[in-house]
């Protein structure tokens, strides 16, 4: 878990950001918005952070329940 959300619910909070990151991305393809670019990545970018967090935390989760199993 991370906080109160299951690593399932993150990974598709995740999902659905890089979801909509590419609908917008679609939609404004032809308006050339540097603004909406700018948007865009730092949504991408947090979308990999959330994918990241996921991980360290099942690694942190398996090496903890290893020092439990060892007492």
């Amino acid at each position: 878990m991370i906080g109160k959300l299951s690593y399932n619910q993150v990974e598709q909070i995740a999902t659905e950001l890089e979801q909509a990151k590419q609908t917008v991305e679609a939609i404004t393809k032809n308006l050339n918005i540097e603004v909406i670019g700018d948007f865009l990545a730092t949504v991408e970018g947090y979308s990999k952070y959330l994918q990241t967090t996921i991980e360290m935390s099942k690694d942190a989760d398996h090496a903890l329940e290893e020092l439990k199993n060892r007492k």
